[in-house]
């Protein structure tokens, strides 16, 4: 019975929860390519920022945000997430990671951020895309929250990922539940081609640069100077 209120949960709602949360935050934890992904990510923005107010849609168990801020002290993080559970966790892995004072969590839906116009120096999102129910909604969210001139960085899996790699990283997950949730995450996931698509139909227009690796995408976004609409 558990079971199944666990499950009805978690198809009532948006985010990832109860259950299902915890066993991903398992998962992100305990599987090698996933901790490489989270530093890989933060070296990516450290390399082009090094201080802040940050913000990350989509934060889960919040270690790419740990990341960012051992790479970033001068960051001030916050993490965005509808998912109660996930947020619980989080803090409790930030406060394990002693980053208690430079990352806080907020409550609330990426389609109608909890935030003013322009306030965030850097927006970054990690493997939560290809969740998005009204992605156009919330790529103009982060458009209205970043400050003019300044960078946002959404990544996620692709859905042309080669089959080799998928069956790579699959050999390396311990847990049959996660391995068919990698696969149906690719499913659910975009080419290079469809990102290009939808984002000509947000205010963003178009991406400033977008990178390919074996198995994601970097979408590099960029609010101009003097935004219009």
């Amino acid at each position: 019975m558990a079971g199944i209120m666990q499950t009805l949960k978690q198809l009532r709602s948006e985010g990832i929860e109860g259950y299902f949360a915890m066993k991903y935050a398992e998962f992100a934890k305990d599987t090698p390519a996933m901790r490489e992904s989270y530093t890989d990510l933060a070296e990516h923005v450290a390399a082009v920022i090094k201080e802040g107010t940050f913000l990350e849609v989509g934060p889960g168990p919040a270690f790419v945000l740990i990341e960012i801020a051992r790479r970033i002290p001068q960051a001030q993080i916050t993490g965005l997430d509808i998912s109660e559970t996930m947020i619980g966790i989080g803090r409790r892995n930030v406060g394990e990671a002693g980053f208690s004072k430079q990352i806080t969590f907020r409550s609330g839906n990426a389609t109608k951020m909890p935030f003013g116009d322009s306030e965030f120096d850097f927006v970054v999102s990690s493997g939560s895309l290809h969740h998005w129910s009204k992605p156009l909604e919330v790529f103009d969210e982060i458009y209205r929250v970043l400050k003019p001139d300044q960078l946002a960085l959404v990544s996620d899996l692709r859905r042309d990922a080669p089959k080799e790699k998928v069956d790579e990283l699959s050999r390396h997950i311990k847990s049959w539940f996660m391995r068919w949730g990698l696969r149906h995450s690719i499913g659910e996931s975009y080419t290079r081609q469809g990102i290009e698509e939808l984002l000509s139909r947000t205010r963003f227009k178009e991406a400033e640069r977008i990178e390919l690796d074996d198995l994601g995408m970097f979408i590099w976004l960029r609010k101009p100077a003097s935004p219009s609409g």
